[in-house]
């Protein structure tokens, strides 16, 4: 099977296990410089780790991407590898694939992931291999974009659990993330460009990942109201 990235397949393997090299060796660099402390499960820095990829790296390769194509972004989105440059494109499949990694590394400072964990990590693994391999990256790119982003208010809201501010826009921005992920789901299983068995499954990767995390997102919301109800 030829990657329709534009590399063969050893070529996308040997891409794939350098970003994860590099992934652990970031790991490694946070945790000897941010703080270890344990925070809901994680190490602090883990957490922290995530921050400049989520706020900044995927959204400037997605910027980077629609700005070397020939083309709208509209166009972007439901264009084929053929169409596009590939450069940035790639560039995102390899970074969503060692910002994921990057987890891995903990077993090596003394920490690790538990069974969910890494349910989650194998799911968006196959997912980014997936897509070297049919059209229409870009709608990974901006719905994994999205997502990260509402990732990262979650993590604002747990740093500054005090914030009514950061309560309210950990809610607002966790939902719109999965209204644009779901959106882009639903685009992506309209178009036959991709294998309808591709569609059927991030489809459903997508919806069902939105609702658990939208779910989890409105119970730290209500443990918050909580909160600030008993300091009122």
């Amino acid at each position: 099977m030829t990657p329709a990235a534009g590399l063969e397949t050893p070529e996308v393997l040997a891409q794939l296990g350098a970003a994860s090299a590099v992934a652990c060796v970031y790991t490694f660099i946070c945790h000897a410089f941010l703080p270890r402390r344990e925070f809901h499960g994680s190490p602090l820095y883990n957490w922290l780790s995530c921050l400049p990829i989520q706020l900044v790296g995927f959204p400037v390769v997605v910027s980077l991407a629609v700005g070397s194509f020939d083309g709208g972004a509209v166009d972007w989105v439901a264009a084929p590898w053929s169409a596009m440059d590939g450069t940035w494109e790639r560039a995102y499949l390899l970074l969503m694939w060692g910002y994921l990694f990057k987890d891995c590394a903990l077993y090596a400072v003394g920490g690790g992931m538990d069974a969910m964990y890494w349910a989650h990590h194998v799911v968006c693994w196959a997912t980014v291999f997936n897509f070297f391999y049919t059209d229409l990256c870009a709608i990974f790119l901006v719905g994994g974009s999205a997502m990260e982003f509402g990732g990262a208010s979650q993590t604002l809201h747990l740093l500054f659990a005090d914030s009514r501010l950061m309560d309210k826009v950990h809610v607002v921005t966790m939902t719109a993330s999965h209204v644009v992920a779901c959106g882009m789901a639903v685009y992506y299983l309209s178009l036959p460009a991709a294998p309808l068995a591709a569609r059927l499954v991030f489809g459903t990767v997508v919806f069902g990942l939105s609702f658990e995390r939208q779910k989890y997102a409105m119970k730290l919301h209500r443990e918050a109201a909580d909160r600030f109800a008993k300091r009122a």
